[in-house]
């Protein structure tokens, strides 16, 4: 289990992804340690530019002969879309969606707090066999059309996330209420 993002905040922090991730479900499951890869937290000896390249040291470290690339061939990426259409912490407009050859980046001034922020760049979401966007509500509608449109990743990031085989919107009605209508109906499970 790997990071596509995590806000650069002190272990255990409540804002940190993985401090919800650890509440709502990784504490309570038989998940051995060895696999789960939280990004690194704010700790007081490392900046965010430093933390983000150790991450991606780590990511090489693992990567295996099959992955046939740099950085290891994840089976699923889950991504939250937000309502200006970012990605993990890859903001419309940022250097972050300009990263053509790192795996991982710092993020500065995020316009969402807390500023400084540790994110996987579209390159390294790219190696995802699938990608599974999810989002919900009203807000996030317009966001969805575009991330479903030609856009480029640089305006609207989650128009960049794609995985190699498969990508899978998991959207609420109000998500989906942007969609052209010849895209069809919304399945449900």
């Amino acid at each position: 289990m790997w990071w596509a993002d995590e806000r650069f905040l002190p272990e255990g922090d409540a804002e940190r992804n993985e401090t919800s991730a650890r509440l709502a479900l990784l504490d309570s499951v038989p998940l051995d340690p060895a696999h789960v890869h939280p990004m690194p937290a704010e700790d007081g000896r490392r900046g965010v530019d430093e933390a983000a390249s150790h991450y991606s040291q780590t990511l090489l470290r693992e990567s295996r002969q099959d992955d046939h690339a740099a950085v290891p061939s994840f089976d699923i990426t889950l991504l939250g879309i937000g309502e200006d259409a970012h990605v993990a912490s890859l903001f419309p407009q940022s250097p972050a969606v300009h990263e053509a050859e790192r795996w991982v980046v710092g993020v500065h001034g995020a316009p969402k707090p807390p500023a400084a922020r540790i994110s996987l760049t579209l390159r390294a979401l790219a190696a995802s066999q699938e990608i599974w966007l999810i989002a919900s509500g009203a807000a996030k509608a317009d966001a969805v059309r575009l991330a479903l449109s030609p856009a480029g990743s640089v305006q609207v990031p989650a128009a960049g996330a794609r995985g190699r085989e498969r990508t899978l919107l998991l959207l609420d009605a109000d998500a989906a209420s942007a969609l052209p209508a010849e895209m069809g109906r919304p399945a449900s499970p």
